[in-house]
C-alpha cells in the first residue's frame, strides 16, 4: 500500500465542514490503496470541537506538532480550555472586538497566521517523509500556509504533490482588503505554489478555471472533487421530534452567508398571517461572524433560536427531524462556492429552500433536485410566498418524511467513498 502525507491544519477533534472533507478522505483512501499520515497541529483554541470525530479515523498515525500561531497560543493560556464545547445560545452579541483582531492578524501576517506552524510542521514533516517512506504529498487549504509547508517539503525531498483548494482567494479578490504590497505578494506567492504543484483538486469547476487563468503556464493536472456526505453518518441516527411547521439552518453565519433577506420574507409572512408564529420555528445550528443578529424584529424573535455549534451526528438528528431545510448564500458570493452542508442537506431528502444568487456553482448542483427551491435573495415576497405555500403543503401532510433507505441514485456521485476513490485515482495518476 502506498503512503500519503496528509497536511491539514484543521483536523478531528475540531469540527466544521473543511475537516469532514479531509478526515473523510482518510477514512476511506485506504480502501483504494493509499495509507494516510497526517500531518496536525496540536491543541487549538477554536470554536468547534467535536470529539466524536476521532473515532472514524482510529489506527491512523496523526503527527501533532506545536505553533507559534494565535490560535495554538490562546489554547495553551490559563482557562481558554475550561469552557464547555457545546453550549445553548439565544443571544450572540456583536463580534466587533474578534473582527479588529481578525483583520490585524491579516495585515500582519503572510500569507495568514498559520505561517507561524511552518517551521514545526516542516521540521515534523521531513521526519515522516523519512521514517515512513512517503509516496506522495497532500495538502488542504484554507489555511493557505498548509501548502506552503508541502511546498517546501516537495522541494526538498522530490515527492509529487497534490494540492487541495477547498476555497480560492484570486488576487482581484485579495485586493479590497490589502495593500498594493500584500497583492503583490498574494499574486507571487500563489503563482509560486501553483507552479510547484504536480496535482491540484478544488471543490467546484470555477475554483479550477479561477487558478487556471491567473497561472497559464501552470502544467500540473485538475481534478474537481466536490465536497459530499458519508451515508454511514446517517445509519442508527433518530431524528429529533418537533411539533410545530420547524425550518433548519445548519452551519456558520456572516455577511457571505446572511439570514436577513429570508427574516425580512418571514416577517412578511407573520404579519399577514397573525396566527403562523405559533405553528413555525426556526432553528439555525452554528455560530455567527461579523453580523449582529442580537436584535431580531419583533414579530419573529420569538419563533427563532439559535444553537451554537453541535457534534456532527447530532446536528444531523435535527436536519432529519426537519420539515424544511435552508440554505443561504449572499449575492456577493465567489462564483466557485459550494459548501459542504448542501450535500448533507440532499442527502436527507427534505425539502430545501435555497436563498442564492444565479451565479454561484452550488446551484448548478441543486438545481437538478426536485425537492429544492432556488430564490434569488433581493426576491424577498418570493421567499414569503414559498415560505407560506410549504409550511400550506406541511399542514396537509404533503411532505411528511418516510426515512432514509439506501442513496439514491443521483446523489451516489456525492458519496464520500466515490470522491475519495475519485482522489485515489487522481494520486495514481499523479505518481506514474
Amino acid at each position: 500500500m502506498k503512503k500519503v502525507l496528509v497536511i491539514a491544519y484543521y483536523f478531528p477533534p475540531l469540527g466544521m465542514g473543511g475537516v469532514q472533507r479531509v478526515m473523510k478522505f482518510c477514512k476511506y483512501l485506504p480502501q483504494f490503496g493509499w495509507q494516510p499520515v497526517v500531518l496536525t497541529v496540536k491543541n487549538i483554541h477554536y470554536y468547534a470541537k467535536d470529539p466524536t470525530l476521532e473515532q472514524e479515523i482510529r489506527g491512523l498515525k496523526i503527527f501533532r506538532t506545536e505553533s507559534l500561531d494565535p490560535a495554538r497560543i490562546n489554547a495553551k493560556l490559563p482557562g481558554k480550555n475550561n469552557t464547555p464545547e457545546f453550549q445553548l445560545r439565544t443571544n450572540f452579541p456583536p463580534r466587533s472586538f474578534q473582527s479588529l483582531g481578525v483583520h490585524l492578524m491579516r495585515e500582519i501576517f503572510f500569507p495568514d497566521s498559520k505561517i507561524l506552524w511552518l517551521p514545526f510542521a516542516v521540521r515534523e514533516g521531513a521526519q515522516i517523509i523519512e521514517k515512513e517512506n512517503i509516496d506522495l504529498i497532500f495538502s488542504t487549504a484554507p489555511p493557505i500556509s498548509s501548502h506552503l509547508i508541502a511546498h517546501l517539503l516537495k522541494k526538498h525531498y522530490h515527492l509529487p504533490w497534490v494540492a487541495d483548494f477547498r476555497d480560492y482567494w484570486s488576487s482581484s479578490d485579495y485586493i479590497p482588503t490589502h495593500t498594493p504590497l500584500h497583492c503583490w505578494m498574494y499574486r507571487k506567492f500563489t503563482h509560486s505554489i501553483i507552479a510547484s504543484a504536480n496535482g491540484i483538486i478544488a471543490v467546484s469547476s470555477p475554483i479550477i478555471e479561477t487558478i487556471n487563468s491567473e497561472n497559464p503556464d501552470t502544467t500540473a493536472l485538475f481534478e474537481v472533487i466536490t465536497n459530499g456526505f458519508d451515508w454511514e453518518d446517517f445509519s442508527s441516527i433518530q431524528p429529533r421530534k418537533f411539533t410545530k411547521f420547524t425550518i433548519i439552518y445548519s452551519g456558520n453565519l456572516n455577511p457571505l452567508r446572511s439570514p436577513e433577506p429570508f427574516f425580512r420574507a418571514l416577517s412578511l409572512l407573520f404579519r399577514e398571517n397573525p396566527q403562523l408564529p405559533e405553528k413555525i420555528s426556526v432553528i439555525f445550528l452554528g455560530q455567527h461572524f461579523d453580523i449582529d443578529l442580537s436584535h431580531l424584529p419583533d414579530d419573529i424573535a420569538e419563533s427563532i433560536s439559535f444553537i451554537s455549534y453541535l457534534p456532527h451526528r447530532q446536528s444531523l438528528e435535527y436536519l432529519l427531524g426537519a420539515d424544511l431545510l435552508l440554505f443561504l448564500l449572499a449575492p456577493q458570493s465567489a462564483p466557485g462556492v459550494v459548501t459542504g452542508k448542501i450535500f448533507e442537506y440532499l442527502a436527507t431528502q427534505k425539502p430545501i429552500l435555497a436563498i442564492m444568487p444565479e451565479h454561484v456553482a452550488a446551484k448548478d448542483i441543486v438545481v437538478k433536485f426536485p425537492q429544492v427551491i432556488v430564490v434569488p435573495p433581493h426576491d424577498v415576497l418570493q421567499i414569503k410566498t414559498q415560505l407560506c405555500q410549504l409550511f400550506k403543503q406541511w399542514e396537509s401532510g404533503h411532505f411528511r418524511s418516510t426515512g432514509l433507505k439506501t442513496v439514491p441514485q443521483n446523489l451516489q456521485l456525492y458519496e464520500r467513498k466515490s470522491l475519495t476513490q475519485k482522489l485515489a485515482d487522481f494520486f495514481q495518476t499523479i505518481i506514474e
